[in-house]
């Protein structure tokens, strides 16, 4: 069962202060830098640090955990889920944040006085699970969506 849409100021509240840190995304701590996804992919300068623009793009993992899947520079901001990752069964959002140096206790117990930060938050899209969930279902009642499911194999 999807849980109840979340308002913009859930979200930011959220977010706000989030260390910009998660299995997807790693910042290199000692310089307090961040990398571009499509800089680093393009081979560009991608280092995003204290006092630049982010756009990240976050998923909400079974209504526990918000997880960064991406960040990225103004020069490829988007500002929707449906363009940057498609909607999916799980909550997600785009949002626009300055970063800040906050510090931070990685699991292992070190402090990293330089860690990004996400500051001030502002939600630029948000999909709920119930709209991945009812885009699942539109999919899945299209007649190429399960090939074979007439019978013929195929």
């Amino acid at each position: 069962m999807a849980l109840p849409r979340r308002t913009d100021a859930e979200l930011r509240r959220a977010f706000t202060g989030l260390v910009v840190e998660s299995l997807a995304v790693r910042q290199d701590v000692a310089r307090g830098t961040v990398r571009c996804a499509a800089c680093a992919s393009a081979g560009d300068d991608a280092d995003l640090g204290v006092g630049d623009i982010a756009v990240v793009m976050l998923r909400n993992y079974e209504g526990f955990t918000w997880e960064i899947q991406d960040v990225l520079c103004t020069e490829h901001r988007v500002e929707r889920v449906a363009d940057a990752v498609g909607i999916d069964a799980d909550d997600q959002a785009i949002v626009s944040s300055v970063l800040e140096a906050a510090g931070y206790h990685s699991p292992d117990g070190t402090y990293h006085p330089e860690a990004l930060t996400l500051g001030d938050v502002t939600v630029l899209d948000y999909s709920s699970a119930e709209e991945g969930y009812a885009a699942s279902e539109r999919d899945d009642s299209r007649p190429d969506a399960n090939p074979g499911a007439d019978g013929d194999g195929r």
